[in-house]
């Protein structure tokens, strides 16, 4: 055989071994990446909890991260030494962060909102990026770090693009450079994975470090549990401080009324439904309604997290009198305001009326308001009305 016929049959061998991974499309990269980290392990798994050491700013503390089914996520970990809690309940995202001394919730748009979606998938968005309507696309192989690696581009419908580096070897993620966030500030970070092990027939990486500026973040995981018991509401964004209650009244209902016009008049009984809402993430709660006559009311609930106190305002359009009243709430979760101490009393009828108003047993399924007059300062009081709400059912 000659010498070229013998060089020519090498080249065209080693281009038939070559062939394969040359002509590799995304898809069969994707589905030797999703074998790597479990494969359909993953499909019965309904929760999993990962928990160790946390880094930022330089100072460690614990963590918790926390997925299940529905895209629902939360993590409570440490910043700067400050207990900051991020979740996202398959809707809405949401984050207390205490470092600029401000522990109500805040609910997580453009940016920061983005950001969060990169890590709500129990494994890794290429599992159901079909489904998700991502695209990918499969990109020359790249550098990294000094190493050769397979990339893919992961385009998200909102226009959200990730550059993931796979190992060629392994074919499980070594980086992921995406769009980031600096306290709301866009900032390109990337990501690294490392250190994976088998957890129930799944693979999970127990290091993922995040890199931008000159801030960086690890993970650094010690135990992961696998399809624990997990309240759905954990993943909500929490209450406002004091709206607990309050936001218990929010829905549809049907209200019982019982009204008299003087002391001792007997009670007159009613019936309306009723519609409250809430406002400004449950900062407010607000029922706006029609009486029998055509007065249409307003009211509007609230706490002052800064004077420790609970507000409800109220405003007609038949006085045009904006009724604004405070108080506290019992151990027994009653809570009773006035407006004897907010100067919003009202005169008529050559007298001065002050208002007073109880809210209590609050459940899912119901509430009363009790409201009542003093003729004299706040000295005596008498039920002028009462209304007993019960939720309306399908």
């Amino acid at each position: 055989m000659s010498k070229n016929l013998t060089t020519l049959l090498s080249v065209l061998l080693l281009s038939v071994i070559a062939a394969p991974a040359a002509a590799m499309t995304a898809d069969e990269v994707i589905a030797k990446h999703v074998a790597a980290r479990g494969g359909d392990g993953w499909k019965q798994i309904e929760s999993i909890q990962l928990s160790g050491s946390y880094t930022a700013f330089s100072k460690i503390g614990p963590f918790t991260v926390t997925r299940k089914l529905g895209d629902r996520y939360r993590i409570d970990c440490h910043w700067n030494e400050h207990p900051v809690k991020i979740g996202y309940d398959g809707k809405e995202g949401w984050m207390v962060n205490p470092m600029f001394g401000n522990t109500t919730p805040q609910k997580l748009g453009g940016i920061d909102h983005q950001v969060l979606l990169q890590d709500i998938e129990m494994a890794t968005p290429f599992f159901t990026y079909a489904d998700r309507g991502y695209e990918v696309e499969l990109l020359d192989k790249g550098d990294l770090d000094g190493e050769e690696m397979l990339r893919l581009r992961l385009s998200r419908p909102d226009g959200f693009e990730e550059i993931w580096y796979l190992d060629p070897e392994t074919y499980l993620e070594t980086a992921r450079d995406s769009p980031g966030s600096d306290f709301g500030t866009p900032a390109d970070q990337r990501t690294y994975f490392d250190d994976f092990r088998q957890v129930a027939g799944v693979t999970v990486p127990y290091y993922v470090e995040t890199q931008w500026y000159t801030r960086t973040r690890i993970m650094e995981v010690d135990s992961v549990e696998i399809d624990i018991e997990v309240d759905d509401a954990i993943f909500r964004k929490p209450a406002p401080p004091g709206m607990d209650k309050l936001l218990l009244m929010v829905g549809d209902w049907h209200v019982k009324t019982e009204q008299r016009p003087q002391p001792g008049a007997p009670l007159i009984e009613g019936e309306r439904e009723a519609t409250i809402t809430s406002d400004f993430g449950g900062a407010t709660v607000r029922e706006r309604l029609t009486t029998s006559r055509g007065t249409e009311i307003e009211v509007t609930w609230a706490y002052d997290r800064f004077k420790e106190y609970w507000v409800r305002a109220s405003i007609n359009d038949f006085t045009n009198h904006l009724d604004v009243q405070q108080g506290t709430m019992d151990d027994e979760g009653r809570l009773t305001l006035s407006n004897v101490e907010t100067g919003t009393e009202w005169t008529g009828f050559g007298r001065t009326f002050h208002s007073r108003t109880s809210l209590f047993d609050v459940t899912e399924d119901g509430f009363t308001v009790e409201q009542e007059t003093s003729l004299d300062g706040g000295e005596n009081w008498f039920v002028n009305a009462k209304e007993t709400y019960t939720r309306k059912t399908e």
